[in-house]
């Protein structure tokens, strides 16, 4: 009868969680390996040896629980980052079903934005070879004021001087609304192979 109290105390103390067993000194114990890597046997567990893993032993020496080893610092930041990116896939799998009924909708899509875009490439386009020929005008000229042995005005040089920079900035702009281009052309494209992934 007393050995049927003690077994029923033992699995009494398992469904009230190890915190409750670890409140109560000699009810169980703790199997660790320390520093040295020898294996430990103690009715409590030094702090810095949790996160190692141990295990939890009754008094009959049956195994009540593993508690497995803390992540080490760097999985875990990679489980959450993992995590992260599962979340944000799911987000955005949830917003193209929203966006989109089926491939013909993003591919239209794609050509209204990319023929924006080549829209814009082409007024810049037109700009760049108006402004060069306006510094081409004002070189020609300062080229027959130098001929002639005269001094160039301060205006020309001014004139020639902010067109040679407007011709950089309309160039820089051109590249930015191609790279802007490639980069739209290639969501559209990611989203139409990962529409048909999820809705087939």
């Amino acid at each position: 009868m007393r050995k049927l109290l003690v077994v029923f105390a033992i699995g009494l103390m398992f469904a009230q969680g190890v915190a409750a067993q670890a409140n109560k000194p000699g009810k169980v114990i703790y199997r660790y390996k320390n520093s040295e890597g020898v294996t430990v046997m103690d009715s409590n567990i030094p702090a810095e040896f949790v996160s190692k893993g141990y295990e939890i032993i009754s008094i009959t020496g049956k195994v009540i629980e593993v508690v497995p080893p803390a992540p080490a610092a760097d999985l875990a930041a990679k489980a959450q980052q993992e995590k992260a990116s599962r979340e944000q896939r799911e987000r955005e799998d949830i917003q193209l079903r929203r966006s989109y009924s089926n491939v013909a909708d993003i591919d239209a899509a794609r050509e209204r934005n990319l023929e924006s875009l080549r829209g814009n490439i082409k007024i810049l386009e037109a700009n760049l070879a108006s402004a060069n020929k306006r510094l081409q005008d004002y070189q020609s000229q300062a080229a027959a004021i130098e001929r002639s042995g005269r001094q160039l005005p301060e205006d020309l040089l001014k004139s020639i001087s902010n067109l040679t920079q407007e011709e950089k900035d309309i160039q820089l702009q051109i590249q930015q609304r191609e790279q802007e281009y490639n980069d739209v052309s290639q969501k559209f494209e990611d989203d139409r192979k990962r529409f048909i992934e999820i809705t087939q």
